[in-house]
């Protein structure tokens, strides 16, 4: 990793670490306002129709695994909506349109029942490991927007996890659905910034053993197994770092069943997804059933 990149890298977690977001850019490309790091031409920020960037109001904060539901699930009740919602397929296939100078090469598959996307992104500019996101949006709000996270070179693609993916698919957990970061129907183009945020994160977490930024993991097993001491922790009240907040409480109270039954569990994506990421041509689910986990 050449200096600037990693210097870029460090500075995006800095800034994290302190609730300052890094800015998006066209391809998903992620900078700290001190970058020197230069861009390509076709490298320019993001403009939405003369408005700012939602990706710069965003709380900088992941919801994590412990199968306390996924990404993209609204708050509100729709206990009376039909199964497809003519709304969000409109808005979903306008969407699409909307991100091709943000996202170029992405890929839509629009189904019955749903809309398959696959996207790639940058990250950091130079650095020669891209991220691709298989993105599964049901026209429904009754069913939650599901996202998988690979690394991709020339010659390889393999799954971003286990932090902070859901079980048992290891779906993407990019931020709390309860604080209505994004919802249904919402920007595509800020879903897959928040998607290509926390592949950045995990590129900080691979090279520094550390997750940036604030984060919500709520099962003591899970915190006491994943969590670094200087992480932020994870609790619905966090009072700084792990290590001087919840461990030892968590030490405390948490039986050796209680971690042997959390890291038990197995966070993969199902074959249908890697299938997909491997040739983004044939998505999974041409009649939109739920796809099969492995």
């Amino acid at each position: 990793m050449r200096k600037s990149i990693e210097d870029d890298l460090k500075a995006i977690g800095a800034g994290l670490d302190v609730g300052v977001l890094p800015t998006v850019f066209n391809r998903g490309v992620i900078r700290p306002e001190t970058s020197t790091v230069a861009l390509k031409s076709s490298g320019q920020e993001k403009a939405y129709a003369g408005q700012q960037s939602t990706r710069s109001t965003t709380r900088p904060w992941e919801r994590t695994a412990g199968g306390q539901g996924t990404p993209g699930q609204s708050g509100a009740s729709d206990s009376g909506a039909p199964f497809v919602q003519p709304g969000l397929r409109f808005r979903y296939a306008e969407g699409v349109g909307e991100c091709r100078d943000a996202y170029p090469g992405l890929l839509s598959f629009p189904q019955e029942k749903q809309m398959w996307l696959f996207a790639e992104s940058d990250l950091i500019e130079g650095f020669g490991r891209r991220a691709a996101f298989a993105v599964q949006l049901p026209y429904t709000t009754k069913k939650p927007v599901r996202a998988w996270g690979f690394w991709t070179t020339a010659v390889s693609k393999s799954w971003i996890g286990p932090r902070h993916t859901n079980f048992p698919d290891g779906s993407i957990c990019a931020f709390e659905p309860r604080d209505r970061t994004w919802v249904p129907g919402q920007s595509l183009i800020t879903l897959l910034d928040l998607y290509s945020l926390w592949a950045v994160r995990h590129l900080y977490l691979e090279k520094y053993g550390k997750w940036p930024g604030r984060q919500s993991v709520p099962i003591a097993a899970e915190r006491l197994l994943e969590l670094c001491d200087d992480e932020f922790c994870g609790c619905e009240y966090p009072l700084g770092t792990y290590a001087r907040c919840c461990k030892p409480s968590d030490q405390e109270n948490t039986t050796g069943s209680d971690l042997l039954n959390f890291a038990m569990n197995t966070r993969r994506p199902p074959v249908e997804v890697i299938r997909f990421v491997w040739n983004p041509t044939s998505p999974p689910n041409r009649r939109g059933q739920t796809i099969r986990q492995t």
